[in-house]
């Protein structure tokens, strides 16, 4: 029996040793529509609050295909959209970048401000990193924070 323990000892180490490591394929689409959370102001204290310009930054990191960002919707806390911060489509070429701010001085978000992105892709493609990026106080210290877009709707390919 004392000679049986070793050898179960190994076979376990055996079967529990991990296998060679698989990367899972990442997911890819056809287009999407993201919510991506904003604020244009934050409570600091129950009567006051400090104002927050909001950028949303859009980055396509697909290393090999172009995507279009067809709309970037600006909305009010209650969900009334405020704008549109594109007039026509915007193509994003790998690893390429576009941003559009909301400035600290325009308070009509609210609290619960948000944006709505929807871009597509004429091949299947990887989902763009979308976020808001929120700062205020200029030139002294204040909060400076991010919030990541959510997809909400994908297209996906043919299977």
């Amino acid at each position: 029996m004392h000679s049986f323990l070793p050898g179960c000892l190994i076979a376990l180490l055996i079967l529990a040793a991990p296998g060679p490591l698989r990367a899972e394929p990442l997911p890819h689409s056809l287009g999407e529509t993201l919510y991506v959370p904003a604020y244009s102001r934050i409570q600091i204290y129950p009567n006051k609050s400090e104002l927050l310009a909001s950028t949303l930054a859009i980055h396509n990191v697909d290393p090999e295909r172009a995507i279009t960002v067809e709309s970037a919707g600006y909305y009010d806390e209650a969900g009334n959209k405020l704008r549109d911060l594109i007039a026509a489509p915007v193509e994003l070429a790998p690893f390429a970048s576009t941003a559009f701010l909301i400035p600290v001085n325009d308070i009509s978000g609210g609290i619960g401000a948000n944006f709505v992105v929807t871009w597509h892709s004429v091949s299947p493609a990887l989902s763009p990193i979308v976020e808001a990026i929120m700062s205020g106080a200029a030139g002294g210290p204040g909060s400076s924070f991010t919030s990541r877009g959510e997809v909400i709707d994908r297209q996906l390919p043919p299977q």
